[in-house]
Order: structure tokens, then C-alpha cells, then sequence
């Protein structure tokens, strides 16, 4: 039986996968003078800052001073954006995460991305009352696609592993789910490239009314 769900936030709760590419090429592009190919960019999705800092290390030789740096730049140059051209939120979560939790179901996010950026985009988004617990990669030792991160999500919810449903749009995320032992939904969001979660017991395409119908139907029979 099903009593929790746990969504990754990218690509899931908003479609934020093409505006980091962007954040990151243009901050690349201005501070290192360096072309970012969306192919090396791939495998960052679902994973971590440091992931990714030692990704573009091996590949351009460019060395961030340090994390906190790193993600202050990276702060400036998203919410430069943000402002000029608004946030991108995923049409119909909001009527997604309000069925669910009607009917009675816990709520977390459990996402690789920094808590400042978590609390902030669900802030703006007016979607932080709906969640009873928020969980992010600055809080685990190994991130997605190891566990850790929806296994603390489960206990922080103090909900089994096996009542929880995760919901993912990333390669990564399904495997960290596999390797948590809870059931995948796979969210197939075409703007977080070339994913695959061949484990998923469940695809949707977006939060249209007959993706939200399947998703609690599905919950409901499990």
C-alpha cells in the first residue's frame, strides 16, 4: 500500500532542465570562453553540483574556485533570467499534488538540485504547503543515482520504503529509486533529453487530467 510520494523536482515539479543548460552555457561561454555541448551536459541531469563541477573539469579543464562560487553564479545567472522571462513551471503539478493530497498521501521532494534552490522554486511557485518534508543532495553522502537521497526522503516522511512511490523524469533518478527498492513512475519529460527508466511501472507525459487520472488510479490499486 502506497501512503507516500516522492518527487524529484527537475524535470518533474518544474521543467527546469532546458534553463540550466542555458544557465550553464552562457556562464561557461562569459567566464571561460568555453563552447558547453548539450551531450556532456546530459549526464548532469539528475545528479549533483559537484557531478557536475568534476564533469567540466575532465572535459574543458575549467575548475570552479569552489561549490559555494559555483552555485552563487550560478544563482545570479538563473534568477537573471527568471526575472526577464518568468519561472518555468510544469502546467497541471499544481492539480497534481492537490489530488494526492486530499486524498491523504505524503508529500516530499527529494531532489539532487541545492535546498536554497528547492525552497526557493516551490516558494515561487506557491507549491511548499503540499509537501510534508524536503529532502536535497546537499543532505546525503552519495547522490542519485545511489539511494541515499529518497531513503533519507522515506525516513524524514517516517514512511517504509516499500509504501513510498517515487516520481522521476531522469535515468539516474529511476536507477537511485531501483536502488532504494521503491516503485518509479516515470515522468517522460522530452526537454530532460535522452532519458530512460526501463524499471518505471508507469509512464505519463506530462500532468495532463489523463496523466493525474492514471498516476491515482495506479497509487490506489498498488
Amino acid at each position: 500500500m502506497i501512503k507516500a510520494v516522492i518527487f524529484d523536482m527537475d524535470g518533474v515539479l518544474i521543467d527546469t532542465e532546458p534553463l540550466h543548460y542555458r544557465c550553464w552555457k552562457e556562464i561557461l561561454k562569459e567566464h571561460y570562453d568555453v563552447e558547453f555541448d548539450y551531450d556532456i551536459y546530459l549526464p548532469c541531469i539528475g545528479s549533483t553540483r559537484q557531478f557536475f563541477r568534476d564533469l567540466v573539469k575532465e572535459h574543458y579543464g575549467v575548475d570552479f574556485p569552489d561549490l559555494d562560487e559555483m552555485n552563487r553564479i550560478m544563482k545570479v545567472k538563473k534568477s537573471q533570467i527568471v526575472k526577464a522571462e518568468g519561472f518555468p513551471e510544469m502546467p497541471g503539478v499544481e492539480n497534481a499534488l492537490k489530488q494526492l493530497k486530499e486524498m491523504g498521501y505524503k508529500l516530499a521532494v527529494a531532489s539532487s538540485s541545492p535546498e536554497s534552490e528547492i525552497m526557493d522554486a516551490m516558494t515561487r511557485l506557491g507549491l511548499m504547503p503540499y509537501f510534508d518534508s524536503i529532502t536535497s543532495g546537499d543532505h546525503v553522502e552519495h547522490p542519485k543515482p545511489e539511494p541515499d537521497t529518497f531513503l533519507l526522503a522515506a525516513e524524514r516522511l517516517n514512511v517504509p520504503t516499500d509504501n513510498c512511490l517515487v516520481i522521476e523524469d531522469s535515468t539516474n533518478g529511476g536507477r537511485a529509486a531501483r536502488a532504494a527498492k521503491m516503485d518509479c513512475v516515470w515522468l517522460h519529460n522530452p526537454h530532460s533529453g535522452h532519458q530512460d527508466i526501463p524499471n518505471a511501472i508507469l509512464e505519463i507525459p506530462a500532468w495532463t487530467e489523463d496523466g493525474i487520472e492514471k498516476l491515482v488510479k495506479l497509487i490506489q490499486e498498488m
